[in-house]
C-alpha cells in the first residue's frame, strides 16, 4: 500500500512539472558602463571649447575629440586626447591657458552631450574624418590639414593626404 501511495505522489509530481511552462528569458541589451573620469574629460572639452555654441557645435567638438581617440596618432583615452601636449603646446587651448568662467547650467548641457556621445555614438557625420578645429577668431597656418566645414564659430579640418 505504501508503494502505491508513493507511486501516485511521484506521478502527480511528474505530471505537474511536465506541464509547468518554462520561464521566459528576456535579452536585455548590456549598457556600456561609462567611466566617469572619461565623461568629465569630454564634458569639460565640450564646455571650454564651445561654451557659446548651439547643440550641433558642441557635438562637433565632441566628434573631433572622439575621432582622435580612435586615430592611431593620438592617445587612446578621452582624457589622454584632451590633455595631450606636443611641441606646439596644448592640443586644446583651455588645458594650458585661460578658461571660460564656469557656468553650471552650460556645463550640465555639455555633460549630457558627453553622455549621449559615449552611450549612443552620437557624432556629426560630416566630420567623420575631422581631427582638428579652431575658433574663427584665430587663423592658424595649418599646412597639414584641409578645411571641411564651419559649424558655428569653429572651422573643422581633416588631415591632408600626402
Amino acid at each position: 500500500m505504501f508503494r502505491n501511495v508513493l507511486l501516485i505522489v511521484m506521478l502527480a509530481i511528474l505530471s505537474t512539472t511536465a506541464h509547468t511552462p518554462k520561464p521566459i528569458i528576456e535579452r536585455v541589451p548590456i549598457k556600456k558602463r561609462l567611466d566617469e573620469k572619461e565623461v568629465v574629460c569630454l564634458a569639460k572639452n565640450i564646455f571650454y571649447e564651445a561654451p557659446q555654441e548651439q547643440y550641433l557645435g558642441k557635438v562637433a567638438v565632441a566628434t573631433v575629440t572622439m575621432n582622435r581617440v580612435r586615430h592611431r596618432e593620438f592617445p587612446k583615452s578621452i582624457c589622454g586626447v584632451v590633455f595631450q601636449r606636443n611641441s606646439r603646446g596644448c592640443q586644446f587651448s583651455w588645458t594650458c591657458g585661460p578658461r571660460t568662467p564656469f557656468d553650471s547650467a552650460t556645463y550640465k548641457i555639455s555633460y549630457d552631450i558627453a553622455v549621449q556621445v559615449l552611450t549612443n555614438n552620437l557624432q556629426v557625420n560630416k566630420l567623420k574624418n575631422a581631427l582638428y578645429f579652431h575658433n574663427t577668431k584665430v587663423s592658424p597656418n595649418w599646412t597639414f590639414a584641409r578645411p571641411i566645414t564651419q559649424i558655428g564659430n569653429h572651422i573643422f579640418y581633416e588631415p591632408k593626404i600626402s
